[in-house]
């Protein structure tokens, strides 16, 4: 959540590299706990990684992008606008489902524990499991790739038919 190091990891790669074709924003945090449940402190720490992170990331990047003619920006959930896709920067959203990971401790645990996620996963997804690291590394080369590049302003929903289930 600290902008000057964010703009500096930007500022740094292209002096060293002279360009950046693909800002891969997925940085995160998870606050567990309901709504009536967490503080405010745990809302602005997500909204500082979550959002603010990847905003300044593709602030900082976009003239670079400008510049050398395109670029891909890839927000891991988040729904980004649409304004720079006639500067050949496309912005799309990978969501991801359930893909067991130390990520999801705090909701894990919101939920019950270990036995009560896996039959969440098991009950309420369509396929019936969770997402490997590497269905998801795919579909993030997917999407910083020339395969989709007639995408801008979508959202790659990744997990398992759990939203259509």
């Amino acid at each position: 959540g600290n902008d000057t190091a964010v703009e500096a990891l930007i500022v740094g790669t292209l002096g060293r590299h002279g360009r950046i074709d693909i800002l891969h924003n997925h940085a995160g945090i998870q606050v567990g706990g309901t709504l009536t449940e967490v503080g405010v402190d745990g809302m602005d720490a997500s909204w500082r990684i979550n959002v603010r992170a990847q905003f300044v990331g593709a602030k900082t990047v976009m003239p670079a992008m400008i510049a050398q003619g395109g670029g891909v920006i890839l927000n891991t959930a988040s729904n980004s606008g649409v304004f720079y896709d006639r500067e050949n920067v496309r912005i799309n959203a990978l969501c991801p489902g359930w893909v067991d990971t130390p990520f999801n401790e705090p909701f894990i645990a919101q939920m019950g524990g270990r036995e009560a996620i896996e039959n969440y996963v098991r009950t309420k997804i369509p396929m019936g499991r969770w997402a490997s690291a590497d269905e998801i590394a795919e579909a993030i080369l997917f999407l910083v790739s020339d395969r989709s590049s007639f995408m801008t302003g979508q959202a790659l929903v990744v997990d398992g038919g759990e939203s259509i289930g």
